[in-house]
């Protein structure tokens, strides 16, 4: 509460307030209580235009008691003075934020929110299922890391943002918080066990920050004020088995070592917008089962030993990229970037005179293939229904496929 005598109180209570209001509203459940906050956001402007005024003018009155480090008036002075002179200049500048909130604050004033619509959860989490690695999953996931226990569910959607619901249960005090905040990017569908990860990046940063306000008495780390205390201390206690689950899937095996992937298809331009709206149709899984048309066998994987088109542990993939894996095969595909891949785990060892002369194209992994995938079988007039073409999407012309620098990302 505050205390209207202590400035010093005061203002430490004003700072934390701000850092709970930056946290709370990163989402609203009901869009009209955004015009409540607004309203207390101008006036604590116009309180602020205050403090800095009044900030200034006790630097100015009290210019005579200013000394620098060395004992110097003169200098302590002219430093009280253009302290005063920089309070008012801010103050002149948050006139017009104020200015610019105020007429915000008329705008919202004007607008006459709708209650959200209905969504049907259910059904929602069961597409959701159906789309990861096409098996059924289960809409709650739950993972041990050290003495938290992490919980996510598929929540609605935000606008295009999907949205995970989560709760972080600590397993030896019973202590247990909930929070609907964790979302993907716009467009974006994502594995629970990715909401996961990003859960435990999370508080692996709110447990670094702990440590750092231990370490460092009366600082306030950047990441401070995530989760509640309590949180944050037990995040601190977990650190190493949060970072291991921040890096690594918990229920993806093991790749084996000396896993390797060579490239069936890759595809830029029309040919690659034919398949991504497949992909936005009839989902990641509907895409391979077309592209693995390109796939024969034998020669395919020939194609690949002589031209230097095999890669180690996973296929080349870029930072917007996604990854989808079905089987054997692998597919990576960029809306924005506009290209397609799908790869082929390749098990049988390279004769060792093709090894050594695929070494300096395969040294790079961040780079596409040069070459145009093998021509494929001709797709059926439903194939090509499908996917709103009159041509066949599979063939693709001969030429140079332009690189892109990919890595894995969801």
């Amino acid at each position: 509460m505050p205390t209207f005598h202590d400035p010093l109180a005061d203002a430490a209570e004003a700072s934390e307030a701000l850092r709970g209001l930056a946290h709370a509203s990163r989402v609203f459940d009901d869009p009209a209580d955004t015009y409540r906050v607004f309203g207390d956001l101008v006036a604590g402007v116009r309180s602020l235009r205050h403090v800095l005024d009044q900030l200034a003018d006790t630097h100015f009155n009290a210019r005579d008691r200013a000394f620098d480090d060395d004992g110097n008036p003169a200098a302590g002075a002219a430093s009280a003075l253009a302290a005063a002179d920089e309070l008012h200049q801010a103050g002149t500048l948050l006139d017009q934020a104020y200015d610019r909130l105020d007429a915000a604050f008329s705008h919202s004033g004007r607008i006459a929110w709708h209650p959200e619509p209905v969504v049907d959860r259910d059904a929602q989490r069961e597409r959701l299922a159906a789309r990861l690695d096409g098996a059924p999953a289960t809409p709650i996931t739950t993972v041990q890391a050290g003495s938290l226990a992490l919980t996510v569910w598929p929540d609605a959607p935000v606008g295009e943002h999907q949205r995970y619901a989560y709760r972080i249960t600590d397993t030896t005090t019973g202590q247990t918080v909930e929070g609907r905040d964790l979302f993907t990017g716009a467009g974006t569908l994502v594995d629970p066990h990715r909401a996961i990860r990003d859960l435990a990046t999370f508080l692996s940063a709110a447990g670094q920050a702990r440590q750092h306000g231990l370490d460092q008495s009366g600082s306030s780390p950047e990441h401070e004020g995530l989760f509640p205390a309590w949180v944050a201390e037990a995040a601190r206690t977990n650190t190493d088995a949060l970072a291991e689950l921040s890096e690594h899937d918990p229920t993806e095996p093991e790749q084996a070592v000396g896993r390797r992937w060579l490239n069936v298809a890759f595809l830029q331009g029309e040919e690659a917008d034919a398949v991504l709206d497949l992909i936005d149709r009839d989902g990641a899984e509907a895409a391979i089962a077309h592209l693995s048309g390109y796939d024969y066998g034998d020669e395919t994987t020939q194609a690949a030993l002589e031209n230097g088109y095999v890669y180690d542990d996973q296929p080349p993939t870029g930072s917007t990229d996604r990854t989808v894996q079905d089987g054997r095969y692998a597919l990576t595909y960029n809306h924005a970037l506009g290209h397609v891949g799908l790869y082929r785990e390749f098990d049988t060892p390279p004769d060792p005179a093709l090894h050594e002369a695929q070494q300096p194209a395969s040294a790079v992994v961040n780079e596409q293939p040069h070459h145009a995938p093998a021509p494929a079988r001709e797709a059926s007039a439903a194939q090509r229904a499908a996917l709103g073409a009159d041509r066949d999407w599979y063939a693709s012309p001969a030429g140079t496929i332009s690189q892109s620098g990919r890595g894995l990302s969801l």
